[in-house]
């Protein structure tokens, strides 16, 4: 009777783990959903006030520092989340240890920007851009302080904290975009700056909640910690770094193959597209911390269940999306970006087979394997290489969406095979079904429910 009772709460208590999973996962979902739509506006101010090869330019210095962010990251991002969910009575020291990491991390990402610079000036721009390049070491080195504080949040179950954080980094690019590009300096390096600006405000504030539940922001060398979150996080961050060759590399090759114009079209179409992203990054930014702090490493009830909402989200704002495409281009951002929408619709498929990615790699980093995540993103990153030389001469930006379609659907097949490999679970548990519909819903209304509820008690 024991062992049954046992079993019960285990259930139980699996079942209340992943109903408050999925609850702040509707609840991050909906937050950057209502932070693309500043994210969103911003666009369209730059889009507004800059021309599309301005523009072009921008997302080029963007590409940059996002490069630049996540090399110099060093995985501090996955190893906080890690060490904090499997050591539970050390968080004061593991933060301590990660900070001292992430003051070495943004130092390393000044130098790596600077001595990019002038390579990328050369090869995708034709001429040297200091400001832009400058602006673009802001926003590198404001990334990876971003990306530290809201893993630290994250391991330190501050779901709604981060969420918040999430919200505010976007309000913040889109006022200062409006204000530093609209007022100050109208060109693509003050673009770029604005954004690194809007990044930097997040990350001071969810430094602060870091402070205020641990009680300090002391950095702490500690050389054998940092031998471990350095083993581990390097390892996944090797997965990070092609994922993001996965995503961004078209943004350099696009200006470097055809013409910096086009690359401001094809730029606004990849930013527009990752509105349907914002599902599966919000389940893979939950998913990950739950399967680390999880006691069974080879369950999957969560990862299927999470798969499955996610999948349904991702196509249901893919659909919207596509329906009002050619409005959005003309409207938003004026007639020069119409020309983008085939090549919008082709992105909006490829947010499906990178849904399913996005899932598989935080589950696989969750269960301490993040070189397997590595391994799949790699084959990803040779597919975006070889796919974008033969199809971006040919068929021009839609031929660099097309890629991302051949890249994402490698890299969800790798990732497939591992995670049925490690776990023995079952890939059809991974897709939706019509009883998935409900429970969306269900959690949707739920959300919604508590809101209401405690807007009722504060009116009160």
């Amino acid at each position: 009777m024991a062992g049954i009772a046992e079993t019960t709460n285990q259930a139980d208590g699996r079942a209340a783990s992943g109903a408050s999973l999925g609850s702040a996962m509707v609840a991050l979902t909906g937050a950057r959903l209502a932070s693309v739509a500043a994210t969103f506006l911003a666009g369209v101010v730059a889009a507004r006030l800059l021309d599309p090869a301005a523009l072009g330019a921008g997302g080029v210095g963007l590409t940059l520092a996002w490069a630049v962010a996540i090399v110099g990251n060093g995985g501090l991002n996955i190893a906080a989340i890690y060490f904090l969910g499997r050591r539970p009575h050390e968080r004061s020291a593991v933060v301590a240890y990660v900070l001292a990491l992430a003051v070495g991390a943004g130092l390393v990402a000044a130098v790596l920007t600077g001595a990019l610079s002038p390579l990328v000036g050369a090869v995708v721009l034709d001429t040297g851009e200091p400001t832009l390049f400058v602006a673009a070491g802001v926003l590198a080195v404001a990334t990876i302080g971003y990306e530290v504080a809201g893993a630290l949040l994250l391991g330190l179950e501050r779901r709604h904290a981060y969420v918040m954080a999430d919200v505010l980094r976007s309000v913040a690019t889109l006022g200062c975009t409006v204000v530093v590009v609209g007022l100050v300096a109208r060109t693509s390096a003050g673009y770029v700056l604005a954004t690194g600006l809007g990044v930097a405000v997040p990350a001071v504030v969810a430094l602060l909640v870091v402070r205020r539940v641990t009680g300090s922001l002391r950095p702490r060398f500690d050389r054998a910690f940092s031998r471990d979150a350095l083993r581990l996080g390097l390892a996944g961050q090797v997965g990070n770094v092609l994922t993001f060759l996965n995503l961004r590399l078209d943004l350099l090759l696009v200006p470097a193959l055809l013409r910096l114009d086009l690359a401001g079209v094809y730029f606004v179409a990849t930013r527009v597209a990752e509105v349907v992203g914002q599902a599966s990054t919000a389940a893979s930014s939950m998913l990950f911390p739950h399967v680390a702090a999880q006691a069974d490493h080879r369950d999957t009830a969560t990862t299927e269940r999470t798969s499955r909402l996610t999948l349904l989200a991702t196509f249901a704002l893919a659909v919207a999306l596509a329906v009002v495409s050619p409005l959005v281009l003309g409207w938003f951002f004026g007639p020069t970006y119409r020309r983008g929408t085939l090549t919008l619709l082709i992105l909006l498929v490829a947010m499906l087979p990178l849904a399913v990615a996005r899932v598989l790699s935080a589950d696989l980093k969750g269960r301490g394997r993040p070189g397997l995540v590595s391994i799949g993103t790699g084959v990803g990153a040779i597919l975006t290489v070889v796919a974008d030389l033969v199809l971006i001469p040919l068929l021009g930006i839609e031929g660099a969406a097309l890629a991302s379609v051949v890249a994402y659907a490698g890299t969800a097949a790798v990732l497939l095979g591992y995670y049925r490999r490690l776990t023995g679970g079952r890939l059809l548990a991974l897709l939706p079904s019509v009883s998935d519909v409900a429970d969306v819903l269900r959690l949707v209304r739920g959300r919604l429910g508590r809101r209401r509820g405690a807007v009722e008690v504060e009116s009160a």
